[in-house]
């Protein structure tokens, strides 16, 4: 071929090239087994006695593993780092037996003892865990947790052998086995922790940011850049690798829905963490395949900081929260299949129905609000009420402070904060009325109810009753499952007299799936067992 034709059929061959469609991130992905993940917020923490919220989760349940996962969609549990285990017949004593061939994810034997090392860091007072309470069924660990006790070796939890694990429950605990896939009871590698001469309390969480981030989970951490990704890759010594078919995931925060939506459409994620309220209804006609609406265990509420000067009359807050017209606000605002919520525990939680106790009643709202000494809001200083950036809590917010002002006088200023800043604001009280949010770490009642308990560390509104803890104490020592429910019916009466949160809603899950993606079940507490799920062109 001349020279000059084979130069004009290069230059042809790179324009051709050029021109080509470039492959997007997910195709990519399906392609080398890389799943692209909208989280909704940059994460708190990488350390899972410290991390909260669903954010931290999800990424957090691909690193560690605790003694069982559970079933998404059923709830049953699972083997995990223990390869099985029984209970007792009076069910106050649980065995466990972990994978003989259980290892860390940098090659290290996982052994009973590791799981009493983490266990007694998630409950040591100076380490203050805010999910510490979940292990309190446990005999002593709530007198330990609390200082009351010093000595560890009397707290239920013993090594009977390398791969034994003995927990020995103050009182029967049927839903204490769930509790167990949670964060808090997650294994922590003790030379990790102690990097460096480091004290297991410290709550920098240092030995996360080191490299490597040793973990027992299906997946270990490859890179953490802020604001921008946490990558994670398989993990070659997790028990049951040869059944993890993703090879990474990429997790991508993003507290705005829009831009998630848009990166989905770009064929940048494989799944959002949310979908915006404006494009729900053209997904349902337009691409139903792609929209996923989940069942979920979800309460959002407006948190009243109870130790504030404006806020410490329950009259004030109860007035706030009767004023809400919740059936407006799902119907003409989320417009997403969640419900008005009339409690704070959604029902459904192992048969449990909650009391009526937070339906709209304006007239009730404004003779409160005037007992309380603002009649018609007269004298009652503009209230602050802070949320975060995304599209729904700013929606939720502005229907809020407009039913405020219009049927009761109360003029509110919206306020926006980052994710973990409001996070750090509830911790400190630095607010008066805010958003807030609870998914159920595990199937029971008490994932509610208990935070409300005094001393509990994710309460973040100041509030204490000793009555309330009373009734609560109370459930515990219930004698069959149905008086246990009732009591709990009870306790959550109490709590919504006393209103230290205003439920607006039950919700519920949207959210975009690719079409390549399989193993993706539907999941009420909002959790996903990464390890099963795969990646089809």
């Amino acid at each position: 071929m001349h020279l000059r034709a084979i130069t004009l059929c290069c230059a042809a061959l790179l324009f051709l090239i050029g021109c080509a469609k470039r492959e997007t991130a997910v195709e990519r992905g399906n392609r080398t087994g890389t799943l692209h993940v909208g989280n909704g917020a940059e994460i708190q923490s990488l350390d899972p006695h410290l991390a909260g919220g669903a954010v931290d989760h999800n990424v957090l349940c691909t690193l560690f593993e605790g003694l069982v996962t559970l079933d998404e969609e059923t709830f049953q549990p699972r083997p995990g780092a223990a390869a099985r285990w029984e209970v007792s017949a009076d069910g106050l004593t649980l065995t466990f037996h972990l994978h003989r061939h259980g290892k860390w994810s940098n090659g290290d034997p996982l052994t009973a003892r590791d799981f009493l090392f983490s266990f007694r860091r998630a409950l040591t007072p100076a380490l203050g865990s805010e999910y510490k309470d979940s292990l309190y069924p446990v005999r002593n660990a709530e007198a330990f947790a609390r200082g009351q006790l010093a000595d560890f070796a009397s707290v239920g939890f013993r090594a009977a052998d390398d791969h034994t694990l003995v927990i020995e429950l103050a009182q029967p605990t049927p839903h204490f086995l769930t509790v167990l896939r949670t964060n808090v009871c997650f294994p922590v590698h003790a030379a990790s922790v102690e990097r460096g001469g480091a004290r297991p309390d410290d709550r920098s969480a240092k030995w996360t940011l080191g490299a490597p981030l040793v973990g027992n989970g299906p997946f270990r951490l490859r890179e953490w850049r802020d604001h921008r990704h946490v990558a994670v890759e398989k993990n070659p010594h997790y028990w049951d690798a040869a059944n993890v078919r993703l090879r990474e995931i990429y997790f991508y925060p993003s507290e705005s829905t829009q831009s998630q939506e848009l990166a989905f459409r770009a064929g940048q994620l494989h799944t959002t963490w949310d979908v915006p309220l404006a494009k729900v209804e053209a997904y349902r006609k337009d691409a139903p395949a792609l929209l996923r609406v989940e069942p979920y265990f979800e309460s959002y509420f407006f948190r009243f900081n109870t130790r504030h000067a404006l806020l410490r009359d329950p009259r004030l807050r109860r007035a706030l929260a009767l004023a809400l017209d919740r059936e407006a606000l799902v119907k003409n605002v989320l417009r997403g299949g969640q419900k008005a919520a009339t409690s704070l525990t959604p029902p459904g939680l192992a048969g449990y129905t909650p009391p009526l106790t937070a339906a709209y009643d304006l007239q009730t709202a404004r003779q409160l609000l005037a007992e309380a000494g603002y009649p018609e809001g007269r004298g009652l200083p503009p209230l602050e009420l802070t949320t975060i950036s995304s599209e729904i809590n700013q929606r939720i917010a502005e229907a809020a402070q407009q039913m405020w002002r219009r049927d009761l006088g109360v003029e509110v200023r919206i306020l926006q904060k980052e994710f973990k800043v409001l996070l750090d604001a509830f911790d400190t009280l630095d607010y008066t009325v805010a958003r807030g949010r609870w998914i159920a770490e595990y199937p029971d009642p008490l994932t509610y109810l208990g935070i409300f308990v005094t001393g509990n560390g994710v309460n973040g509104t100041g509030f204490t009753d000793p009555a309330y803890d009373a009734l609560i104490a109370a459930a515990a020592r219930a004698r069959s499952p149905e008086a246990r429910l009732a009591a709990l019916q009870r306790a959550e009466t109490h709590l919504m007299a006393q209103m230290p949160v205003a439920p607006v809603y039950w919700g519920s899950r949207t959210t975009l799936i690719a079409a390549s993606v399989r193993g993706w079940k539907n999941s009420p507490l909002g959790f996903h067992n990464y390890k099963g799920v795969w990646l089809e062109p």
